[in-house]
C-alpha cells in the first residue's frame, strides 16, 4: 500500500468507527442488555452511548478513558448513582476529556475513599462534560487530619471539566470545598448551576488552590456556611475566579468573606447580586489580599462586623493588601457598606434601606419605601432611585393626575367629579 493512501484509510475507519457507534442500554428486570452502569461501560467502545433506565445504582461509575456517553432516559429526578456512604460515585482519572458526557442523574451518599477527596465525582487528570446533574449530601469525610479531606461533591486534580445546569446541594467536606474542590492548575467552567446549602471549613461551596481557575455564568449560590472563610468562594494565592450575572444569597462564614474569600486570589463579578450574606468581616466579599473587579452587581442587607458589603484588609499603614474597583454597583441596607480603600470607578449607588426610593408628592420629593409613598397617595418612582434624578411635577392643582402637565385626562377628572363638594 503507498504512504499517501494511509491516511485516507485510517481517515475511512474513524469515520466507520462514528457510524457504528452501539446505544447501549441498563436497568433492571432482564430488559436490557446490562443491569449495572459499569457492565455497560466495560462493554462499550469510543463513540457509544449507554442509556440508563430509572432506578438506583449502588455502583462507582468509571468511564476508564472511553469517549462515551452516559445518559438517564428519564433525568436525575428517576436515576440515580449511590455511593451508599461508602464510595465516590463517578470516578475518572484515565485522561477523559469532553468526549466523555455525564447526562441526566443524581449523584448521592458519595465518600471518597481516594486522597484528597470526591465523594459525588473524583476527576484526576480527567476533564468530562457534566450536564443535568445533581449532587446531593456527597461528604468528604474525616481522616484524623488537621484539614482532612476536601471535595465533598466534587473533587478536580489537573483537570478542565465543565458543568451545565447542574445542583450541587446539602454537600459536606470536613474540610475544604464542599461543592467543588480544584487544585494543582484546574480549571472548572459551572453554566446555569446551583450551589445550595453546601457546608465546609474554607469554601462550602467552591474551593480553589493552586492556580486553578473558575468560571461561573449565571449560577446562583443559596444558603451555603463555611465554618472559617469563603461561604460560596474560597480563591488562594494565584487562583482567579470570574462570575457574571451570578446571584450570592444568604450565604455565611463564621470568620471571613460570607460570600467570597480572596486570600491573595483575583475575583471579577459583572452583573447579579450579593445579598444577605453574613460573616465576621466582610459580609458579601472579603480580600485579604489580591485583586476584585466589581461591576453593575446589586449589594444588599449584608451583614458584618467590619465591611457588611466589602472589606478590604489594611497593613499598619492604612494602605490596602488588596486592589478592589467598584463601578455602575448597588449598596443598600448596611451602614458601614465598604471597609478599606478601594477604587471608585463611578456609578456608584448607597441608600439606607433596600425597599426606599423617591417618592414624588405635588412637587415634593422624599426618600421612603414604596407602601408609604402609595398610602400617602405619592408618586413611587423605583427602589434606588434619587430625587435628584427624578422630575417631581410642582403643586398645579389643576393637574390632578400630577404628571406635570394640564390635559384632557386631568378634564375628564373634573368632569367625573362634577357636582356639589362634600
Amino acid at each position: 500500500m503507498g504512504v499517501g493512501l494511509k491516511p485516507v484509510v485510517l481517515g475511512i475507519v474513524l469515520a466507520a468507527s462514528h457510524v457504528s457507534a452501539a446505544v447501549i442500554t441498563v436497568g433492571p428486570g432482564g430488559k436490557f442488555d446490562f443491569e449495572t452502569i459499569q457492565e455497560a461501560v466495560k462493554a462499550a467502545v469510543h463513540f457509544d452511548e449507554i442509556v440508563v433506565a430509572p432506578g438506583m445504582y449502588t455502583e462507582t461509575v468509571n468511564p476508564r478513558g472511553k469517549r462515551i456517553t452516559i445518559r438517564s432516559s428519564s433525568g436525575p429526578d428517576n436515576t440515580i448513582i449511590d455511593g451508599e456512604s461508602i464510595r465516590s460515585g463517578i470516578v475518572c482519572t484515565k485522561g477523559e476529556t469532553q468526549q466523555t458526557i455525564f447526562d441526566g442523574f443524581t449523584v448521592q451518599n458519595g465518600r471518597s475513599q481516594q486522597e484528597p477527596g470526591g465523594g459525588g465525582m473524583h476527576l484526576h487528570g480527567a476533564s468530562p462534560q457534566v450536564l443535568n446533574c445533581r449532587f446531593v449530601s456527597n461528604k468528604a469525610g474525616t481522616r484524623g487530619r488537621y484539614y482532612d479531606t476536601d471535595g465533598a461533591a466534587i473533587m478536580v486534580s489537573i483537570g478542565f471539566p465543565t458543568f451545565t445546569a447542574c445542583t450541587f446541594l446539602a454537600n459536606t467536606a470536613s474540610g475544604m470545598g464542599g461543592g467543588i474542590y480544584c487544585e494543582n492548575f484546574s480549571e472548572i467552567t459551572c453554566t446555569d448551576c446551583t450551589f445550595e446549602a453546601n457546608m465546609a471549613q474554607k469554601g462550602a461551596a467552591v474551593y480553589l488552590t493552586d492556580s486553578s481557575i473558575a468560571s461561573f455564568m449565571t449560577c446562583d449560590f443559596t444558603g451555603n456556611a463555611a465554618t472559617w472563610y469563603g461561604g460560596a468562594l474560597y480563591a488562594l494565592d494565584g487562583c482567579s475566579a470570574t462570575f457574571i450575572d451570578c446571584n450570592l444569597l444568604s450565604n455565611g462564614a463564621g470568620m471571613g468573606g460570607g460570600g467570597i474569600y480572596g486570600q491573595c486570589g483575583d475575583i471579577a463579578i459583572d452583573g447579579g447580586s450579593i445579598r444577605m450574606n453574613v460573616s465576621g468581616l466582610g459580609g458579601g466579599i472579603a480580600m485579604n489580599c489580591g485583586s476584585a473587579s466589581i461591576n453593575n452587581v446589586q449589594f444588599g442587607d449584608n451583614d458584618a462586623g467590619s465591611g457588611s458589603d466589602i472589606r478590604i484588609a489594611q497593613n499598619g499603614s492604612g494602605d490596602p493588601l488588596a486592589d478592589v474597583s467598584v463601578a455602575g454597583s448597588f449598596f443598600c441596607g448596611s451602614e458601614n457598606s465598604i471597609e478599606g480603600p478601594w477604587n471608585d470607578l463611578g456609578g456608584n449607588i448607597f441608600y439606607g434601606s433596600c425597599e426606599d426610593g423617591a417618592c414624588c408628592s405635588n412637587g415634593i420629593c422624599a426618600i421612603i419605601d414604596g407602601a408609604t409613598c402609595k398610602l400617602l397617595g405619592g408618586d413611587f418612582r423605583g427602589i434606588g432611585t434619587f430625587c435628584e434624578t427624578e422630575d417631581c411635577p410642582g403643586d398645579c392643582s389643576a393637574d390632578t393626575d400630577h404628571n406635570g402637565f394640564v390635559g384632557v385626562d386631568d378634564m375628564l377628572d373634573v368632569i367625573d367629579q362634577w357636582g356639589p363638594c362634600p
